[in-house]
């Protein structure tokens, strides 16, 4: 990959690319991809961590204000001429679109960045651009919820207006229920690790969509929508929402896989997104697809390594060339099947560890990821949101795939133990990671 800018010996130099957050370990990936393209990374983090190598340089945000941050980039534009900027993390969506539009890169407008970040920004949007949606408001006291119950109707969700990874999104059954999760909730909700100045405690009260539930993992760039993949969901917790497993290729009908794939295309112009990864949400109910959400960035977790897996397509690579207006891939078919599950914990407790076999590498795992460390607390809903580690495998069939992660899955989650106490004999799994 080859920038704009010559070298002073007149060869095209690589390009240069600022990343806003590294987020956690478990987005190495990204870096990993951009090395593999020769970019030239440079990178805005809260604090210097494990990304630093992966740059030519890091600025520290923490203690900088939005417009001290965008002063940083500004200067660093001058001075290095940037190709692109891109996030992979949710919170920071704003903030990259602000920088691209600053800057002149490629990118979204802030309106489509804040349409993709806030719940009910997004609900508008998608209202009006005739985009089916339950009823929704938006929720800043308790009188305003004992209203929108009315209003909307019960069994209704109720999440935050900035959340992310399903964490404090409940379902709620009556307006009594609504009342006490709200204030279960309200001074829990934190936005994490962010740049721009959010106001975290507004909420939304939307009406329950049913149905099975898919993501959707592609791209938009200069407007124009490519889809890689629908991911079938496994069944969730119907009260917390929490996700514990995916499939690709979905086995759902191909008159569904295309009404899907026309909503989340309808979705993403509602929405004004012009250059980024997407990742979007989509209930199937007996009213046809319905979009939970569309996130302006690539998909979480395991979805990079089960879609490298079956399509060949590298979600971060199409992120970063959409960054850099370079032309993304089309999409490929599949071959085979992959699938995951995610490990989540059933009581708060301290994490312990025995045996090691389920680490053991074979031509058909795709990974294992351990999420947390032996020793680490771990907490469940509402007071935190942890998983302990996901497993992904791939088969010829979903019938080999499946029993293959059955194998796989029971064997981690045998190895994780779930003590109360403060201290245990700990033995001999490796640190939190990818394997």
């Amino acid at each position: 990959m080859q920038s704009d800018q010559p070298d002073p010996d007149g060869a095209p130099a690589s390009p240069k690319l600022l990343f806003v957050h590294s987020g956690s370990i478990k987005k190495r990936l990204t870096f990993e991809s951009a090395a593999a393209l020769g970019i030239q990374n440079y990178l805005l983090n809260p604090t210097p961590n494990w990304a630093a190598r992966y740059c030519r340089q890091t600025f520290v945000t923490q203690g900088r204000t939005l417009p001290e941050v965008i002063a940083l980039a500004e200067n660093l534009h001058r001075q290095e001429h940037l190709d692109g900027v891109v996030t992979f993390w949710e919170e920071d969506v704003p903030t990259t679109a602000l920088i691209a539009s600053r800057l002149g890169l490629p990118g979204n407008s802030l309106t489509a960045a804040f349409n993709a970040r806030s719940k009910y920004r997004m609900r508008q949007a998608l209202a009006r651009a005739g985009v089916p949606v339950p009823e929704f408001r938006l929720i800043k006291n308790q009188s305003g919820l004992l209203r929108a119950c009315a209003e909307v109707g019960t069994p209704a969700v109720l999440k935050p207006e900035w959340g992310s990874d399903s964490e404090w999104v409940a379902r709620v059954d009556d307006a009594g229920q609504a009342l006490a999760v709200y204030r279960e909730f309200a001074g829990r909700v934190r936005v994490q690790d962010c740049i721009y100045p959010y106001r975290p405690r507004n909420f939304v009260l939307e009406g329950l969509l049913t149905g099975p539930e898919v993501s959707v993992e592609g791209v938009v760039q200069r407007g124009r929508v490519t889809i890689y993949a629908i991911i079938d969901k496994a069944k969730m917790d119907d009260a917390t929402f929490i996700e514990r497993g995916e499939c690709t290729p979905s086995r759902l009908p191909v008159v569904v896989q295309e009404s899907i794939v026309d909503m989340v295309r309808r979705g993403v112009a509602a929405l004004g997104l012009r250059n980024c990864g997407i990742h979007a949400e989509v209930k199937i109910t007996p009213q046809g697809p319905r979009i939970v959400e569309i996130g302006a960035r690539m998909g979480g977790d395991c979805i990079h390594a089960l879609v490298k897996r079956v399509y060949g397509i590298d979600l971060a690579e199409e992120s970063l060339r959409a960054a850099l207006g370079v032309r993304v891939h089309a999409p490929r078919g599949a071959r085979g099947c992959a699938l995951s599950r995610t490990l989540v914990p059933e009581r708060p407790g301290r994490v312990f560890l025995q045996g090691s076999g389920c680490l053991r590498r074979s031509p058909h795992l795709i990974e294992v990821v351990l999420t947390k460390e032996p020793g680490d607390r771990v907490m469940v809903p509402p007071d935190g949101y942890d998983n302990l580690a996901w497993v992904s495998v791939w088969g010829r069939t979903y019938r080999e795939a499946e029993r293959r992660l059955e194998s796989r899955a029971n064997r981690l989650e045998s190895a994780f133990v779930i003590e109360p106490q403060e201290s245990a004999e700990v033995v001999d799994l490796p640190a939190a990671g990818r394997f």
